[in-house]
């Protein structure tokens, strides 16, 4: 049977990136990849297709404690998709939630995680939801998720700390860490040793070609080209930069983030000079 091998993040960290970038590499492709392209590579947790039955009720109308009921049966079904191990795509904290684990780690192999710099993710995460930069705080601070829908179940975030906490605590052999400021300082250097990771024999004019075409100017130039996702993929892919934070945080702003934030911003050398 095939496992799981997790592409994990806090919402707004790089995890649609990281997909393209593996998608790439994978495929061999020789361009970059459409968002359907990308689904289709790396499967969403949270798609209604993995929890629906044929006698089940419109997904929305879910309880949380249904939903936790099925959530192993659904990481089951995501097994079965393929007859190798299938990349699956999460936002959720690694937590227990409702009663039930929010991944099932009887059908886990692997998983690969992405931490981004929570001074950044403030400014990310006002742009994409039409929050001031406060509210981001705000959300970053707080435990929080997301809602049931007919096409997607919900997904618990937590906050950033203990998002992050959960996923990185415990540093093993199935788990592989990249920041995604590595990312965009060095992508061959952050990239490399995710190839190994995962055993993947890829030459280097292939991996090449795959941090190419995953990069944020070449999925900016495949949105502008695209039919029907438009919108969607704007905001996916919105800039893709670091240190953004330097010109719109105020140094009171920056205080409060790293005042909730400390233990882990400092596990990941986030504090900035000066704090």
């Amino acid at each position: 049977m095939a496992n799981i091998i997790w592409l994990a993040s806090y919402p707004r960290s790089g995890n649609i990136w990281l997909q393209a970038f593996l998608h790439n590499l994978m495929r061999d492709a020789r361009q970059a990849p459409s968002l359907q392209e990308i689904g289709e590579f790396c499967t969403p947790e949270t798609a209604a297709l993995h929890f629906m039955t044929a006698s089940s009720s419109p997904l929305g109308t879910w309880s949380r404690e249904e939903m936790a009921e099925r959530r192993a049966g659904a990481h089951q079904a995501i097994t079965e998709m393929l007859s190798d191990n299938v990349f699956a795509s999460t936002r959720a904290a690694l937590v227990e939630r409702d009663g039930a684990p929010t991944i099932t780690m009887e059908y886990t192999v692997a998983a690969i995680y992405v931490v981004r710099n929570p001074l950044d993710l403030a400014v990310s995460l006002a742009a994409a939801h039409g929050q001031s930069i406060d509210e981001a705080i705000s959300h970053l601070e707080t435990t929080n998720e997301t809602e049931n829908t007919d096409q997607f179940a919900y997904e618990f975030h937590g906050n950033w700390s203990t998002h992050v906490l959960g996923w990185t605590q415990q540093r093993h052999a199935g788990l592989h860490l990249l920041r995604y400021e590595d990312m965009l300082a060095s992508p061959k250097k952050a990239f490399a040793p995710l190839v190994s990771f995962l055993g993947v024999n890829s030459p280097a004019d292939r991996l090449a070609r795959a941090i190419q075409y995953s990069s944020f100017a070449e999925l900016a130039a495949r949105r502008e080209s695209a039919v029907g996702d438009e919108e969607n993929i704007k905001c996916l892919f919105r800039k893709g930069t670091s240190e953004q934070w330097r010109d719109i945080l105020s140094a009171d702003q920056v205080g409060r983030i790293i005042d909730c934030h400390k233990e882990q911003m400092t596990r990941f050398d986030y504090i900035p000079d000066g704090y």
